[in-house]
């Protein structure tokens, strides 16, 4: 598959007519640079859309709907139907094709609608007529996918900067579609199909033999192995069921990790104003209590203020206290004869009428109590007025250096507040919404992937069970066809279905396990061919399992996939996807399909993006990059034109919010 031209109108950020043609034989590559937000990821979105039909990408954010009709159209015809269209001029088979797909929207009330999708294939004959081939889209999506499976479509068609192809590869989160993809591209399913359907003629025949034995144990053991291989399919299709949810959740998992880690900033600021705003009210009660002790202070500093005359005045209390013939209150007097009882030692007064008329006598002659009163007093406002002037300036004082320094702590709270809430503010509601997926969503998707890989374990031993009945089954139901003769003419041709099964399955496991160490040795040379010399000697041996699982193994024997850096991880998954498309090309040296890359070297170093612009054009049929202008610097540039590989180079020119134009260009401009 060769792409030839692509034709935008109204999609996305490019407003009218739009064209790209596509390079190809000993100039294959083609640059299309543009700053973030002028529609790299449009052109990238406009090809899927085209093919597939797929409006959604995979790094769209999960749940928002994705408009592809220009913003500036729909607003310029509301309330009208606006039509986005997509023209892709291919060849395939050494046939012209162009595909033309079209979407429908309109803006009502501030709201984008979908009214209608539609594509079309053409075949453009020798002479330049255009034939009209399939007018439908679901019918020109299956044409796609027989050339280029959508599964399978990732390894040619990606963002570099979020591929996932290492982590699906992993033995952590293998994945079901990209194994289905490889042996899709390795022709492994076509055999498995063929399997699929011997087995089936197998089951038909020995149904039909079974019907023929007129014997009801043979026939019951038939229905019991339908039944249970129809129970087996079922289960099957459950963790089929079961394992998409699971590469579902981990997808998203891997999603909103990605959100976290990109977001990290955003996050700790968060994180960072919340504990400081904790610490500022902590602080700020400090400063309230402080106030109020301080407060408290306040009011024994008038009594301090005549400490001066006590020393004077203090031995003519002593004096007067000498005096005094009360050694107790009168109130102890009076209230001893009301309550009839003594309060000094608690006899009673009416068994001791002597003891009653004393205190009545204590009461006749008692002249001085309320001065006694007065001087107790006296003596303790003195003694107060002691311990205050020996506590209370170190109170104060420990009082101040409180104050002060809980009023330090929150403004330096609120400074730090002030400082980042300036960026925090403009996105407080992705703050709340990242904080909100850390703690709730990552623990519902984590949950999600355990409560059904639980299930698909506890199916496995269901269909463990099963398949120890289904060969018991069909061992008795042997025993008993082999005792009917008449049965032989037909039992020779179920056996030599089942004979034909056994070899094809021994073979189909041969060639899988040869592509697969095949794939392997080509995954290692792409890699070194892509590496620079630097890291020729990092790996030393690549496997891939039957799960199409893949580890790499360093010197030391140990797997190196989840310790090399970003930018070997993409080296990597630019070796897997040539070793795959030079496999899936029968030997040749070039890969067939076009590599159709978003954001390239995000992840690269100078010297591994110099080395791969260098190798990766005669390592493919077309090379198409949407580059940033970060990636497109005077060194690139000087790597392009020794490389001379490039066909065309565009740029992408922002004439207004929403409108972008495509412009031819050169290495000169």
């Amino acid at each position: 598959m060769k792409l030839k031209n692509l034709k935008l109108e109204n999609f996305r950020q490019f407003y009218n007519l739009q064209e790209i043609d596509f390079a190809a034989n000993d100039k294959n590559v083609t640059l299309i640079i543009g700053v973030n937000g002028t529609g790299k990821t449009g052109i990238f979105r406009a090809i899927i859309f085209a093919l597939y039909g797929e409006q959604r990408l995979q790094q769209d954010t999960t749940g928002e709907k994705v408009h592809l009709v220009n913003f500036q159209k729909l607003r310029e015809n509301s309330e009208k139907p606006v039509i986005a269209t997509v023209t892709l001029q291919f060849e395939y088979d050494n046939k012209q094709y162009i595909l033309v797909r079209k979407i429908a929207e309109s803006e009502q009330n501030g709201e984008i609608q979908e009214i209608s999708q539609d594509a079309s294939l053409s075949l453009i004959s020798d002479d330049g007529e255009t034939n009209e081939v399939i007018h439908d889209a679901n019918s020109v999506t299956d044409f796609i996918s027989q050339i280029l499976p959508a599964r399978v479509r990732n390894f040619f068609f990606f963002d570099a900067e979020r591929l996932q192809l290492l982590t699906d590869l992993s033995s952590n989160s293998s994945s079901t579609n990209i194994k289905q993809g490889v042996q899709d591209i390795l022709q492994v399913s076509n055999l498995q199909r063929s399997l699929n359907i011997l087995k089936r003629l197998h089951d038909t025949e020995m149904r039909s033999i079974s019907a023929a034995s007129g014997d009801p144990e043979i026939e019951r053991l038939s229905q019991q192995i339908d039944k249970d291989q129809s129970r087996v399919n079922e289960i099957q299709k459950e963790n089929t069921y079961y394992q998409q949810k699971v590469q579902a959740a981990q997808a998203e998992i891997q999603n909103v990790e990605k959100q976290l880690a990109d977001n990290k900033q955003l996050q700790q600021d968060k994180k960072d104003v919340d504990a400081q705003k904790k610490i500022k009210e902590t602080a700020d009660n400090a400063v309230v209590t402080t106030l109020k002790n301080m407060i408290g202070d306040i009011e024994p500093c008038s009594s301090i203020l005549a400490r001066d005359m006590f020393p004077q005045i203090m031995p003519q209390i002593k004096d007067m206290r000498e005096d005094q013939r009360d050694l107790f209150s009168k109130q102890v007097l009076t209230q001893s004869l009301q309550n009839g009882v003594c309060m000094l030692c608690g006899h009673d007064l009416g068994n001791h009428p002597e003891a009653e008329r004393h205190i009545n006598k204590l009461l006749e002659n008692y002249q001085s109590s309320e001065l006694s009163g007065i001087l107790d007093l006296v003596e303790r406002a003195n003694e107060r007025i002691n311990e205050d002037l020996q506590i209370l300036p170190d109170k104060m004082n420990n009082n101040y250096q409180s104050l002060v320094k809980s009023t330090e702590e929150a403004e330096k709270a609120q400074a730090i507040i002030d400082r980042k809430s300036v960026s925090l503010d403009a996105n407080m509601d992705m703050a709340r919404n990242l904080e909100e997926k850390e703690h709730t969503t990552l623990p519902e998707l984590h949950a999600t992937v355990n409560d059904n890989k639980a299930k698909i374990i506890s199916n496995e031993d269901k269909l463990e069970q099963l398949s120890d009945q289904i060969n018991e089954n069909q061992k008795n139901r042997e025993v008993k066809l082999n005792e009917q003769s008449e049965l032989a003419i037909q039992r020779s041709v179920a056996d030599k279905t089942i004979s034909i099964l056994k070899e094809l399955q021994t073979i189909v496991s041969e060639y899988d396990d040869e592509a697969r160490s095949e794939l392997s040795q080509q995954v290692k040379y792409m890699f070194n061919q892509l590496i620079t010399e630097q890291d020729q000697n990092l790996i030393k041996e690549v496997n891939i399992s039957k799960n199409y699982e893949m580890e790499i193994l360093g010197e030391n024997g140990i797997n190196l996939l989840n310790d090399i850096s970003m930018g070997q991880s993409q080296v990597l998954s630019l070796a897997f996807i040539f070793a795959l498309a030079k496999l899936a090309s029968k030997g040749r040296d070039e890969i067939d399909f076009p590599l159709f890359v978003d954001t390239p070297f995000a992840r690269l170093d100078s010297q591994i993006r110099d080395h791969i612009v260098q190798k990766t054009p005669g390592l493919s049929s077309q090379w198409v990059l949407l580059l940033t202008d970060t990636e497109f610097t005077s060194r690139e540039k000087t790597s392009f034109i020794k490389s001379n590989g490039v066909g065309y180079v565009y740029k992408l020119q922002k004439d207004s919010d929403g409108q972008t134009s495509i412009l031819k260009s050169t290495f000169e401009d």
